[in-house]
């Protein structure tokens, strides 16, 4: 099922915690205390107290600002298993601090399991209002792809517990009588796996067999010079490719940087759009009605190299046509970006965003 608002997601995942029986994991970049917050952890202390076991992972830098300093210890003392990945104080002097975990996941008994852009905050489900209104999207899943999320989470989770005995298959769900012309597969990537983006490649692939549309929804857009070739050559032999990026953005240093790609794309005959109402989050791919991508990861060097990162890989069923029209329908609210615009930009800001280039692998 695929989500259209962070809030939506919402919704359908406290009631499936809800039927929680025998565990649930729990995986996050951002976590804030709020109102989010506050009525996952009523529920999961219910769960705990019923005897399901809660393992929680989030990244240090991504709860840094948003939680308590005593955070892990006071769910610790409720029953919870945390961990916390790359804790920012023992590594200030580290480069290796720079590699976070943008995962986002969360799966339930083994049997139903969530990803998507959000996060565990007030303003992914809209009850805050930090950057308008905040664009995100997820996938809920069932049947044998859930355990492929049982996996990706137990990996990282064994890194940061530095325990290697974890036993995998007391986690697999029972064979279930699911029946659907659904594929779908699991993507993950991270700096541990390969020093090449395994999932940069995924994409540029897809673009490159793309025959008539690639729409694509990303916050950032900090590109390496391969995928704007890729980009570049779709347009070339008639792919519509149309990207849409937030009107509103949340870093403003980002923001200016994507802003220094689009003459080149614009030039090509990509078309790009930003949507006016406030801060787009979601990171989805559609190609060709045929192939879609929902997940964590955007378009931008610390997606691709130093995060790790998950998704969703979806073939040639009714949910692309979902993603799509989200896409169509998200397009209602967004501005075409003109060439005039990026040519009328003075000639500071033009300076400004060519040093911002020269530290892209960076940000």
């Amino acid at each position: 099922r695929y989500y259209d608002m962070g809030e939506n997601a919402f919704e359908d995942l406290f009631a499936d915690l809800e039927r929680a029986k025998k565990y649930v994991f729990i995986e996050f970049f951002i976590v804030a205390e709020g109102a989010i917050w506050d009525k996952m952890h009523d529920i999961l202390k219910r769960k705990i107290e019923e005897g399901v076991e809660v393992k929680f992972l989030y990244d240090d830098f991504g709860a840094l600002l948003r939680t308590s300093t005593d955070f892990a210890q006071k769910l610790r003392a409720e029953g919870f298993e945390v961990e916390v990945f790359n804790p920012i104080h023992k590594y200030t002097s580290k480069l290796f601090m720079n590699f976070r975990d943008h995962q986002k996941i969360l799966v339930i008994d083994g049997e139903v399991a969530y990803t998507g852009g959000f996060n565990i905050a007030d303003e992914y489900a809209n009850l805050v209002d930090r950057f308008g209104i905040w664009k995100d999207e997820g996938v809920r899943l069932k049947g044998d792809v859930v355990w492929s999320m049982v996996v990706t989470f137990l990996e990282l989770w064994a890194v940061c517990s530095k325990n290697e005995a974890i036993d995998y298959e007391r986690y697999r769900a029972e064979k279930t009588s699911i029946q659907s012309d659904m594929y779908c597969h699991v993507l993950r990537d991270g700096p541990a796996l390969d020093t090449r983006s395994f999932v940069g490649s995924m994409y540029k692939q897809m673009i490159h067999y793309a025959g008539e549309k690639m729409y694509v929804m990303t916050p950032y857009l900090i590109l390496e010079e391969a995928m704007i070739e890729t980009l570049l050559e779709a347009v070339r032999r008639g792919v519509d490719v149309r990207i849409l990026m937030p009107g509103i953005p949340d870093k403003k240093i980002i923001f200016r940087m994507s802003h220094s790609y689009y003459q080149e794309l614009l030039d090509a005959g990509v078309k790009i759009y930003e949507y006016q109402p406030g801060f787009l989050h979601a990171k989805s791919f559609v190609c060709d009605d045929e192939i879609g991508v929902v997940g964590t990861i955007n378009l931008d060097y610390r997606s691709l190299y130093l995060h790790f990162e998950d998704g969703v890989w979806i073939y040639r069923n009714r949910v692309i046509y979902d993603i799509k029209k989200d896409f169509t329908d998200t397009l209602e609210y967004c501005n075409p970006v003109s060439l005039e615009f990026c040519r009328g930009r003075n000639i500071a800001v033009r300076a400004m965003q060519s040093i911002l280039r020269l530290f892209a692998p960076m940000l």
